[in-house]
């Protein structure tokens, strides 16, 4: 019998969104709305042979592809050695990061066959960039992605759609067009009610991106993301659009994402966490599968977020955006 995950509207999950750490050295307002917000404690935190235990099993049961996240995961100590490891278990390893790191790691990130990087970058503006992140960093954030790029890394650019940065969205493309990396535009999620006075749809962004450059729709995927891709002729850039709130890609979803304390969500709106810890740290395979294939039957066929709402719950950086 061959073993999968299926949830019950029979979508196969092939894909983990998996945080290592809730800690990053940015702070940005959409991740972190929050003033006095508290990390999990170190001793809560999953140790690496216990993901690697959690990685070897769930490649067993279908996951194909596997994304690392935080927080920041470079600011967790010995996250080099540890990608090493689960190389061993992982063809597709997948890197989402502020970039931060990227300038000291980026060579070793390609010799230990890492296949792609999310670098998160909202804006070009110095000041702007630091009002957001709450650190002065865009420079060694650019050299990163420099490095990265050297280094023949496969490089994607992520950015948040807001009104303050309306005017950021055409630097960003043509940067990006430079660079020869795709720039994707990913709405905001309603967490709190600062989060949703800088929304900005896909098609507010598109309609801005009109009154420059025309752009026509591709079919090539440049990830394993639901991005849907566009490409602008005039200079060769290649523009994403991930838009939760106004182009529900529900129906195609085959992700989970487990926390690093070991939550397990099968749904980024839907609260309800389920432990996998105890069957982990028992180093309990059936147990393991056993909760996970519970928690995808309550796995829903599309979320039920709106603008209007506000998720309630854990914040970005608990969960791993």
């Amino acid at each position: 019998m061959k073993k999968e995950l299926i949830d019950k509207f029979g979508r196969r999950v092939t894909y983990l969104r998996l945080s290592i750490t809730d800690r990053c050295n940015f702070r940005c307002f959409y991740c972190k709305p929050i003033k006095d917000f508290k990390y999990i404690p170190h001793e809560q935190i999953l140790r690496y042979e216990d993901l690697l235990f959690m990685a070897r099993v769930l490649r067993e049961y279908g996951i194909e592809k596997i994304r690392l996240t935080g927080g920041e995961p470079f600011i967790r100590k010995g996250f080099l050695s540890f990608l090493e490891k689960l190389r061993e278990i992982f063809e597709n390893i997948y890197i989402t990061t502020n970039g931060y790191f990227l300038k000291e790691s980026a060579k070793e990130l390609k010799r230990i066959g890492v296949k792609g990087l999310n670098i998160s970058l909202d804006t070009l503006d110095r000041n702007l960039f630091e009002r957001i992140t709450k650190v002065d960093a865009l420079d060694k954030v650019l050299e990163g992605i420099e490095e990265s790029v050297n280094a023949g890394l496969n490089v994607k650019l992520n950015s948040v759609l807001m009104k303050s940065n309306i005017e950021g969205i055409i630097p960003l493309i043509e940067y990006g067009a430079k660079k020869n990396i795709p720039v994707r535009f990913i709405e905001l999620m309603p967490i709190s009610s600062e989060v949703r006075k800088e929304f900005l749809s896909e098609d507010s962004a598109k309609a801005h991106i009109r009154k420059r450059y025309g752009f026509i729709p591709v079919k090539e995927k440049f990830g394993v993301g639901p991005s849907k891709y566009y490409k602008i002729e005039e200079i060769n850039a290649i523009v994403g659009f991930i838009s939760a709130l106004t182009h529900n890609f529900c129906e195609t979803c085959d992700k989970i994402r487990i926390t690093s304390d070991g939550k397990l969500r099968v749904c980024l709106a839907l609260d309800d966490e389920v432990s996998v810890k105890e069957a982990i740290l028992k180093r309990d395979e059936n147990a393991l599968i056993f909760v996970v294939k519970k928690a995808l039957e309550k796995k829903p066929l599309s979320h039920n977020m709106s603008l209007e709402s506000i998720i309630s719950g854990k914040n970005m950086y608990q969960i791993g955006g």
